[in-house]
């Protein structure tokens, strides 16, 4: 069962020839250090492009987003049970 977060994160990232991949994020203060990137995929905010990545750090699945025009990150859903009761 997906629980909606949408909290702003801080995430540690790799930019390089057009891909991004992520490494870990910060919840509460917690590092989650992500070991696989499952699925991504676009959509649009107004003007604003938003990356989505579905992400696991091999216990739960996180879908984290990249506004690429205010370069922000926001954890929006996590599973439930994993990391968010902690």
């Amino acid at each position: 069962m997906s629980i909606e977060i949408n909290e702003p994160v801080k995430v540690g990232a790799v930019f390089s020839q057009g891909e991004i991949r992520l490494v870990w994020f910060s919840w509460n203060g917690k590092p989650v250090r992500i070991s696989e990137t499952t699925f991504v995929w676009k959509t649009w905010e107004g003007s604003a492009r938003i990356l989505h990545f579905t992400v696991t750090d091999g216990r739960g699945l996180y879908e984290i987003s990249f506004n690429r025009e205010t370069l922000g990150w926001r954890l929006l859903n996590a599973e439930c049970g994993i990391r968010n009761a902690e």
